[in-house]
């Protein structure tokens, strides 16, 4: 993980995800308060929907939104999970408290 971004590899390429405040716009608009989404998480009550509209919109070069989540259910839901969990955490503690090991 990079300061405030996240990697995730689809198809064997690798996107660069990062919840930036537009992101998080994008988020809520389509499924509702970060909160709200952190605790479905926590429940397991999450799906591919969920998922891939996390993704798509922490995506710093987005590509197409109905492509990304064939690429998360081709890679496995399991996969995208920790990381959609990452990116929520991201949100919650917010960017400037997690540390490159470099720090």
């Amino acid at each position: 993980m990079f300061r405030n971004s996240i990697i995730i590899t689809l198809a064997g390429n690798e996107y660069r995800l990062k919840p930036t405040f537009q992101a998080i716009m994008d988020i809520e608009e389509r499924l509702g308060g970060i909160i709200g989404l952190a605790v479905k998480a926590a429940d397991g009550e999450f799906g591919l929907k969920e998922m891939t509209v996390i993704i798509w919109a922490t995506m710093e070069n987005r590509i197409n939104f109905e492509q990304v989540g064939k690429l998360i259910l081709s890679e496995g839901i399991t996969k995208a999970s920790p990381i959609v969990r990452d990116l929520l955490t991201l949100c919650l503690v917010g960017l400037n408290t997690i540390k490159n090991e470099t720090d």
